[in-house]
């Protein structure tokens, strides 16, 4: 625990106090669960400037920030604040830091006339618990959440109670027992909370019941004022009573009025005005209108009651939970209908009732199905619940709406009839439609919908009509200062549109806050199963808004994803799952993300005018619109989000920028580690990077090879490099190293070419060039490709050179390596001149390689007329690696953007049943022969091939542009095939790679960096 250094004080947020307030979540991770986020003074500037805070108010010990606790409006209910964040730093806790916090959001509550205040924790919280229980708040009692309101503000606020608190203490003389578990007594269906307070002068004791958010008892000294009912739950337009009793404690008469009329759904009338000597009963009846059945988030249908003891009044409440006699709900297991088809739809039906009873379930008769039956009749006992399967055609696609009659005949024969709808989407390929049910607005069009939560405007996306989905668009937000009014406030309209090709949803929204300003936000569904989403802002009022500003909150539970940063594309691997807020927004280099997994692929992009980027758990995209004159509009950007329209990355990224799929990106890894140089001379100082993209400092350790570094988080480091010594290195050599820190233990290779000699060449009659290890020969008057390829005397290649023959499905056949385009035979290549010679190229790290270049000029052929393309095949001294690719050197006036090109080589050398190929699989390693049967193969990255005749195994990397290697072998032939598309000047290299060790594809596809 810190010692501190003077009394803590309680101040206001501002920018100056940014950096301390950084540098205290950055020391404050252990306290939520180990996070190794590192927080940054801009990050925080950007965060406070977007957040929808009151106040923020901050502990500190003299300069240093200690404590933090924001005050915003509630988003869930009316009538409340809210605390969204409270945090002590560690060494901190345990001065009572905590409780000043609260105590300073509680009295700005008072102050500003809130009648509550909620906050959510996480119930294994039993440090701030109690803490928050002493502060007055109780812990609501449901599944979903650790949801804790505190009435004290109510209390302090209402005038009958303040003459008892001139001599109570709220806080220190409270006797309420404070237990670390959900609080309130249920009677009756209610739950009522309870504080209770005693000094030597005076006691008292108030309770609050749970769904009005309301005092339902009072009792003093003087007096007990309570509201009580006999259930919770009502049947709805059914007649019942409610009372509300006075008891005289003193010696004195009470001057006794309470009055009370219709509140929204729930009508009454009553008032009296009395001298109470003893104890006095008020009855009132009520009636509950018909309406929406009201949500565990937010303030019950409420009986209110005003009361006036001798001059001084309070509120008394009790919610009400207003039902049907029975509760039912329709359901269609599939998500996509069949017309004509014999199908069903289940019934769920609730007896609201304390008694057993039939229901007879009355249908109407509809265009849109053909029911086997009207009518359907079910015993359901008391509380008790069934469902029926309803058989039906349907006849249109559409939603399914029908009213249906429902009467309830109880034991004693009384009957109760009541209309009800129910809400089913029959979804059809090309259908598009929209519709309301109880809790949701949607739009449908083909397998995809979309679902907007009436509550809070949460909005979920999918292709299926499951109730939990991974992404979500949340409640959207206007400022700035933003604010959550959202979130609470009807829409003014929802309309539907159907045009040519999709389906749009406009839901508008009047703000309060920004008085005026009428937001529209749009939904656009597409029936590939893209999402358009964006918002238009009309300033319809008589104001100048001076900075308007718009956001949107996305959720979504992130898989194998992946993010533009640093200019990179960069994978989060499908174990450590990827959140949100692990994310650093100035990294981000790109409008878009992408994931893959168990819901398929997901994509979001975004307008490059727009910014974005995480806030806590939320992706926040934001747009500013400045200021808005009256009558001026404003229009977001809009959002795309891709629900599997889109199957790669690639493919997505080229939607995103606008432009054509590109080249595939290499994808850079979540924790990489790579060498600064892949080609090194001997005896030289290596370089080594780590690299972690997860927004938390490397904080462990790294060994390369003997070589230990011991990285600290106080270093603030996402990226170190650290200089390792080496001796004389094989010519491909493979270092080792490891890295243990943040929880993670992580092992890695890199590749290390090591070049030494030269390159030679000679001809006789061919062209031969040789690096020490690998021999390769040529002949462009035989076959415009390499016919020969020895590795350490070893010959790789099946040929027929010096003349060609026919084998197997060839004719002619020449065998060797060699690349070409698609759907040209070896008659038409042998027709066209080729020529070869020896060059030397650079690669994209500055390294020179050397080999043959066979360049090949079309002239006979029709549709290749004029085009002139050049083979490479390149190698560095004594490094058993060739590299190869093609080079259109002039494309005589033809578009090539959807032309494939071919690298087929034979494989062979002494006898093709000596050579075996080895490939895995997700499950086991299996091993072929060649020459022994007709076997076609897709190889996977860890293929490579072996001979009885030598010790090398070889591998075949292929260029990232590439498809699949394909490997074919009969009883005469071994060959390979790499396809791969033709819009390049230049295409990336393949290698053809030669040594005794088992090497996995990850490592090999570090040679992918070099780039010609």
């Amino acid at each position: 625990m810190a010692q501190l250094n003077k009394v803590i004080q309680i101040e206001k947020y501002h920018e100056g106090l940014a950096a301390g307030v950084a540098k205290m979540w950055n020391l404050s991770r252990d306290g939520w669960g180990g996070d190794t986020r590192v927080m940054t003074e801009e990050q925080v500037k950007k965060k406070e400037a977007n957040s929808d805070n009151i106040e923020l108010y901050l502990a500190l010990d003299s300069e240093e920030v200690v404590g933090y606790c924001g005050l915003s409006e509630y988003k869930e209910d009316t009538g409340s604040l809210y605390i969204p964040l409270l945090n002590v730093r560690p060494d901190y806790q345990g001065h009572k830091i905590g409780k000043k916090l609260v105590l300073q959001a509680l009295d700005k509550t008072v102050e500003l006339g809130w009648p509550r205040l909620d906050l959510y924790t996480w119930a294994g919280n039993t440090k701030a618990v109690p803490l928050y229980k002493k502060c007055g708040f109780f812990w609501e009692d449901r599944d979903d959440s650790t949801h804790l309101m505190n009435f004290i503000p109510q209390v302090l606020n209402t005038p009958l109670l303040k003459p008892v608190f001139e001599s109570l203490d709220w806080y220190e003389d409270s006797t309420r027992l404070i237990e670390v578990k959900p609080d309130g007594v249920k009677e009756n269906g209610f739950t009522f909370y309870e504080y209770s307070w005693q000094n030597e002068e005076t006691s008292a004791r108030v309770q609050f019941e749970r769904t009005s958010r309301g005092i339902s008892l009072i009792e003093t000294d003087e007096f007990i004022l309570q509201i009580k009912m006999a259930d919770h739950e009502v049947i709805q337009e059914e007649e019942r009573e409610f009372e509300i009793t006075v008891v005289n404690k003193g010696g004195s008469p009470l001057n006794f009025k309470a009055n009370g009329t219709d509140t929204g759904r729930i009508k009454y009338d009553f008032a009296a005005d009395q001298m109470v000597e003893d104890e006095s009963t008020i009855t009132a009846s009520f009636t509950v209108e018909k309406g929406e059945e009201p949500s565990h988030w937010r303030t019950h249908p409420s009986i209110k009651a005003t009361i006036s003891v001798n001059g001084l009044e309070c509120e008394l409440k009790l919610g009400v939970f207003p039902i049907n006699p029975a509760k039912i709900e329709g359901n269609y297991s599939g998500n996509l209908s069949f017309l004509d088809k014999a199908t069903s739809i289940d019934v769920e039906i609730t007896n609201n009732l304390r008694e057993n009873a039939e229901f007879q379930i009355d249908f109407p008769v509809n265009e849109q199905v053909v029911l086997t039956k009207q009518t359907f009749t079910v015993e359901i006992p008391a509380r008790g619940r069934k469902t029926v399967s309803v058989p039906l055609t349907i006849k249109q696609h559409g939603f399914y709406n029908p009213e249906l009659t429902i009467t309830a005949t109880k034991n004693d024969e009384q009957k109760l009839t009541f209309q009800q709808d129910i809400s089913v989407a029959f979804k059809g390929l090309g259908e598009k439609f929209g519709g309301e049910s109880k809790d949701f607005w949607h739009i449908f069009n083909g397998l995809g919908q979309i679902n907007v939560r009436k509550r809070d405007l949460l909005t979920s996306a999918a292709r299926n009509n499951e109730k939990n989905q991974p992404f979500a668009f949340m409640t959207p937000k206007l400022g700035k200062p933003y604010s959550l009014e959202f979130t609470k406030k009807k829409p003014s309209s929802v309309t539907w549109e159907i045009n040519d090709s999709s389906i749009d949803m406009k839901i508008s929204l009047e703000s309060a806050e920004m008085e005026g300003l009428l937001l529209t936000q749009t939904y656009r569904l597409f029936g590939d199963g893209i999402v358009h989403t964006w918002a238009e802002v009309e300033n319809i009022g008589e104001s100048v808004h001076p900075e308007v500003a718009f956001s949107q909150p996305v959720y979504h539970e992130l898989e194998k994803v992946y993010f533009p940063l640093d200019g990179e594309v960069v994978h989060f691997t499908e174990n450590r799952i990827m959140e949100i807020g692990e994310l650093d927004s100035e990294r981000i280099t790109g409008n878009w993300y992408f994931s893959e997994g168990q819901y398929g692929p997901i994509g979001l992009a975004w307008s490059k005018d727009s910014s974005a980027g995480p806030e806590s758990w939320q992706f926040i995209i934001e747009d500013q619109f400045g200021k808005l004159e009256p009558g001026a509009k404003a229009v977001s950007g809009t959002i795309t989000l891709s629900l599997g329209a889109f199957q790669s990355v690639e493919e997505f990224i080229a939607y995103a920028e606008q432009v054509h799929v590109g080249k595939k990106p290499e994808k850079g890894s979540e924790l990489s580690f790579k060498a600064d140089q892949l080609v090194i001379q001997p005896d030289a100082d290596l370089e080594f990077t780590l690299k972690t993209y997860r927004n938390s400092y490397l904080d462990g350790t790294l060994k390369i090879g003997n070589e230990i570094h011991e990285i600290t988080a106080e270093m603030e480091k996402t990226s170190h490099s650290m200089t390792v010594p080496f001796a004389a290195l094989q010519p491909l050599s493979i270092v080792d190293a490891s890295y243990e820190g943040n929880g993670t233990e992580a092992r890695f290779k890199e590749l290390l070419l090591s070049p030494s000699g030269s390159v030679t060449s000679a001809t006789d009659g061919n062209l031969i060039i040789d690096n020490g290890i690998i021999t390769l020969k040529a002949d462009p008057n035989f076959y415009p490709g390499i016919y020969s390829m020895k590795v350490n005397g070893h010959e790789w290649l099946d040929h027929s050179y010096p003349e060609l023959t026919a084998k197997s499905w060839w004719n002619p056949w020449a065998g060797g390596m060699k690349t070409a385009p698609n759907g040209i035979n070896t008659f038409s290549l042998l027709k066209e001149t080729s020529h070869a010679e020896v060059v030397e190229k650079k690669d994209s790290e500055g390294n020179k390689w050397t080999g043959l270049a066979i360049t090949t000029e079309f002239k006979e052929h029709k549709q290749w007329n004029g085009v002139q393309y050049t083979q490479y095949y390149l190698m560095l001294p004594g490094v058993p690696i060739v590299a190869s690719f093609a080079e259109v050197k002039d494309a005589g006036g033809k578009n090539l953007a959807h032309e494939v090109w071919i690298t087929d080589l034979f494989i062979g050398g002494d006898t093709l049943t000596d050579v075996g190929i080895s490939v895995s699989d997700s499950k086991q390693a299996h091993a072929y022969h060649a020459g022994k049967e007709e076997i076609a193969l897709l190889l996977d990255e860890d293929s490579y091939f072996t001979s009885n005749s030598c010790d090398d195994k070889f591998y075949m990397i292929s260029n990232n542009d590439a498809y699949p290697t394909d490997a074919y072998t009969n009883k005469e032939v071994l060959q390979l095939v790499s396809r791969h598309k033709g819009e390049f000047e230049k295409s990336a290299p393949l290698f053809l790679l030669f040594d005794e060790r088992k090497l996995t594809g990850d490592l090999l596809k570090k040679l992918r960096r070099f780039q010609f």
